[in-house]
């Protein structure tokens, strides 16, 4: 190869280098713009048994809010309970969202889990099993992860912890802090934790999140106990905006519960 081909393969070579410094360094500044985010979880009571297993009062009820992304639990797929429809994409139909649902148990001639519906695309899902006592219903987190159109990647869970012993949840919450506690990404956790504030679940389990939501009773439709929760990481880059508890939807035996929240 003669000079000339020499340089001109050393200029190729080197603005490949600059467009690859330029490609990291426009990535680095997308995920550390601050951003802001409507957020809702909300256990919808046995995929919609309140409701005849239809989706439209929660459509109607969620429309109201307009999260961007929205944690459920309690989910039947194609079940003979819920006469055979698939709850999760039905419901996102109605509100013209994107849908992902994640099984957690077989159930009466179909399936039954968590589910995730977000204004945005999803890059990644997965559903990870929970450590759950073979005497017991088992439990999962279905993590998600989107992209903002700001260019900032999210993840964002559901979950449904066990309700008879906060021993049992105690573990379930460590395991899945292990899933989604493995890099600074931004991350969202929403669901029914079973657990009240001040047992080892969320006093001790939680300590490494932001709380987003306060105290107030989440369940039942008149509440009186503090059940479901939301969450962010990294709990020193995150911060809630506004949050409010939904109550006498008569649609479901939890309220939902919505949060605008901010990271830096």
């Amino acid at each position: 190869m003669g000079k000339s081909g020499k340089l001109t393969r050393f200029k190729i070579n080197l603005l490949l280098i600059f467009c690859c410094i330029l490609t990291v360094s426009h990535q680095g500044m997308a995920q550390s713009n601050p951003f802001r985010l409507k957020i809702m979880s909300f256990n919808v009571c046995r995929s919609g048994e309140l409701t005849q297993y239809s989706v439209i009062p929660f459509a109607d009820l969620i429309r109201q809010y307009q999260p961007d992304i929205i944690a459920l639990q309690e989910l039947d797929y194609m079940t003979s309970r819920n006469t055979g429809i698939d709850f999760t994409t039905k419901l996102a139909a109605e509100l013209g969202m994107f849908p992902v649902f994640g099984r957690t148990i077989y159930y009466k001639g179909g399936e039954y889990g968590l589910a995730v519906l977000s204004k945005y695309p999803f890059l990644q899902v997965k559903t990870e099993p929970l450590p759950t006592p073979s005497d017991k219903e088992q439990r999962a987190v279905l993590i998600t992860e989107v992209r903002l159109p700001t260019g900032q990647n999210v993840r964002f869970a559901s979950t449904h912890l066990d309700h008879s012993s906060d021993a049992i949840s105690a573990v379930m919450a460590q395991a899945m802090n292990d899933f989604l506690l493995k890099d600074d990404m931004p991350t969202i956790v929403g669901g029914d934790f079973n657990t009240r504030p001040e047992e080892g679940t969320i006093a001790n389990g939680m300590q490494q999140w932001k709380r987003f939501c306060n105290d107030d009773p989440t369940s039942p439709d008149i509440p009186t106990k503090k059940i479901d929760y939301l969450f962010g990481y990294p709990k020193e880059k995150c911060s809630t905006i506004s949050y409010q508890v939904i109550e006498k939807t008569g649609i479901s035996d939890h309220c939902p519960i919505v949060a605008e929240v901010e990271f830096q």
